[in-house]
């Protein structure tokens, strides 16, 4: 990646945390909010053609990508989240299952979402269990991603609010595990049809999960996340929907070509080149995520919040 590039990446991503921390007070909520409508920008920009053309293999517990992988994954998350409690890790975990339960939903509620729901079945498993791995190996010691390590020491002793915990979780799960994921699973049929419809559709689902989101994050683990809660304030809750919307879709569009360089690359050496820019991207951004500390002492505030309203299962 080139160093203007990383630069710009650390300034948006501490422009995004300097926003979410100055808020002190969580605007009342308000009914009625509809999600704005997305901009499909990114599915104007085609799949291209890939030198290899893997297929999915499975992953534990999902040797078939049929709607029961999705369930497990569900439950998988739900157990994660559940363990870690008041942790910060638990804002990203929160996050990452309510947004598998809105996939799950918005699938079965129209099985002709996607072209190949197998595949997004399929991709979206392997996803789940580069999660999982990055927070078994922390939490035993051993070495994660750089992206992965920002996020889960921010979690462990900084300052940070939650909308900055599930920035760094989404970072590093996306800009960084994503492209490894694709390229794992593959980005066209065995036939040679892109994936790439399928992966736009998705952005649609992360979009309409925005409020759903935020407002169990704002009830659970920090009144900060209102400020971007579409349930507590209409104007700021569609202005931070928009802007994640935005970004997230950037991000993943990048994602899509970081996967197709992978694997159009005809040597380990072109691999390894591809890679190492993968890995400092998220790392860049990462690092500007968690670079502005909130008022000293929230952390405490925080954890007591959590300690008081982080019960019962998700809605």
């Amino acid at each position: 990646m080139q160093p203007n590039a990383s630069r710009r990446g650390r300034f948006t991503a501490a422009v995004l945390a300097i926003v979410a921390a100055a808020v002190v007070v969580a605007p009342g909520p308000v009914a009625g909010y509809t999600p704005p409508p997305l901009v499909p920008w990114s599915s104007l920009l085609p799949g291209l053609p890939t030198r290899h053309n893997p297929q999915f293999q499975g992953v534990p517990g999902c040797q078939t990508p049929t709607m029961a992988c999705i369930d497990g994954e569900v439950a998988a998350l739900d157990a994660v989240r559940r363990d870690f409690g008041c942790d910060h890790r638990a804002v990203f975990a929160t996050t990452y299952e309510l947004l598998t339960m809105t996939l799950r939903d918005e699938m079965r509620a129209n099985p002709h979402l996607f072209r190949d729901p197998s595949w997004v079945i399929a991709e979206d498993v392997t996803f789940a269990n580069l999660y999982f791995q990055a927070v078994a190996a922390y939490r035993q010691g051993r070495p994660v991603p750089a992206a992965w390590r920002v996020a889960f020491d921010t979690a462990a002793r900084g300052n940070q609010n939650a909308v900055q915990d599930m920035l760094l979780g989404i970072n590093a799960h996306v800009q960084r595990d994503m492209p490894f994921m694709l390229a794992a699973v593959g980005l066209h049929t065995a036939s040679g049809q892109s994936h790439k419809h399928d992966h736009d559709v998705v952005n649609a689902v992360l979009n309409n999960a925005f409020a759903r989101v935020t407002d169990e994050i704002t009830a659970r683990f920090d009144p900060l996340e209102g400020f971007i809660a579409p349930s507590r304030s209409v104007l700021l809750g569609t202005a931070g929907n928009l802007t994640g919307d935005q970004l997230v879709e950037a991000w993943r569009e990048v994602v899509w070509r970081n996967a197709e360089d992978l694997l159009n690359a005809r040597t380990a050496g072109q691999e390894h080149l591809v890679a190492n820019g993968i890995e400092d991207n998220a790392l860049a951004w990462a690092r500007g995520i968690a670079a502005v500390d909130v008022p000293p002492g929230y952390r405490a505030r925080r954890d007591a919040y959590c300690a008081a309203h982080n019960v019962g299962p998700l809605t």
